[in-house]
């Protein structure tokens, strides 16, 4: 959707096997508190999260049918929360990932 690379044959199993990635990286790095170290974001957390917010935009429903994970959601809500200079994922100017991925939505 982002146009790193061309869609897969089987879109369908392509986000299943990316929706069981995202719980399978979740169910092994976070198991206390909000992030990998508890209730406080690491560098592991800055590294993945802007993935996963590529992931839940709503963008990623609309053109290729992907249902991001509702841990990843919230785990995206507590980073911004969190952090706060990850306003840059929403808000850049044109620039950001919100609204890339919500130009890509056309």
């Amino acid at each position: 959707m982002f146009g790193f690379g061309s869609a897969p044959d089987d879109q369908e199993a392509a986000n299943k096997a990316y929706c069981k990635a995202i719980e399978k990286w979740l169910d092994i790095h976070v198991k206390d508190g909000k992030f990998v170290t508890g209730d406080f974001p690491s560098i592991a957390d800055f590294k993945v999260a802007p993935f996963f917010y590529a992931a839940i935009q709503p963008a990623m429903n609309v053109k290729v049918g992907f249902e991001p994970p509702a841990r990843a959601v919230k785990y995206c809500e507590d980073f911004i929360a969190a952090v706060s200079a990850s306003s840059f994922l929403q808000d850049a100017g044109g620039y950001s990932i919100k609204e890339y991925a919500a130009s890509k939505e056309k």
